[in-house]
């Protein structure tokens, strides 16, 4: 993940410390791209500007907010998050941020968890439990390959 020169913050909340990101990183079991845990420290529950986006065939899509990453400071915190939703996201998906309209931007460790992740959009319109499967379903195909298929990887 790169953040463009040209991107500026706003609705920041206080500073964070590196302490802070190693413990969601040590809960997670992840490492988090140098570039992001840069851009966090300065710019922590912040929301881009320009806050535009597009995936795949989707142009529009508007970034709201990256999730906190410290449970002192910020408004939602990104392991509530990914805690409210692990059963819908496959393996190794990790929301990091939320659209306007409810989808995560997450970062995907689909290459190891300590490997460079990358950046994909899960819509929670098609965001997908084993409860919402029957047995066919999940004979069909895999819990993982459902839950894949509503997480996009191109970005």
């Amino acid at each position: 993940m790169t953040i463009p020169k040209h991107v500026t913050f706003e609705c920041c909340t206080e500073k964070i410390d590196i302490q802070d990101i190693e413990t969601v990183e040590a809960t997670l079991g992840v490492k988090f791209p140098r570039d992001y845990v840069e851009c966090m420290l300065e710019n922590n529950d912040g929301s881009p500007v320009p806050c535009g986006f597009d995936y795949g065939e989707v142009e529009g899509k508007v970034f709201n907010t990256f999730y906190s990453l410290s449970k002192e400071v910020g408004h939602y915190y990104i392991l509530k998050a990914f805690w409210i939703n692990q059963e819908y996201l496959p393996d190794g998906v990790v929301p990091i941020g939320y659209d306007a309209s409810g989808g995560y931007v997450c970062f995907n460790y689909i290459n190891g968890k300590h490997a460079e992740p990358i950046v994909v959009y899960a819509d929670h319109e098609i965001m997908l439990s084993e409860r919402d499967l029957g047995e066919e379903e999940l004979k069909e195909k895999s819990m993982e390959e459902w839950q894949r298929e509503g997480v996009c990887q191109e970005f």
